[in-house]
């Protein structure tokens, strides 16, 4: 996703072909199609992944705390 000028978030579903002028979400051509394809095949990193890396930073904060 990117951050636009004005603050609010634009993600690949708000993008437009420039084959067709529709919106790549639709799907009308297959430019759209395959752009569609490619954004959705693109991993994403997790929640629980972030959830557990917070978990560990926090718990290396406490111990590093406890040892000062």
């Amino acid at each position: 996703m990117e951050h636009r000028p004005d603050g609010a978030w634009v993600n690949w579903q708000d993008l437009v072909c420039a084959s067709c002028s529709g919106r790549v979400a639709d799907g009308r051509c297959a430019t759209c199609r395959a752009t569609r394809r490619e954004f959705s095949q693109r991993s994403t990193l997790p929640a629980q992944a972030i959830l557990l890396a917070a978990a560990v930073l926090a718990l290396l904060l406490l111990v590093l705390a406890h040892l000062s």
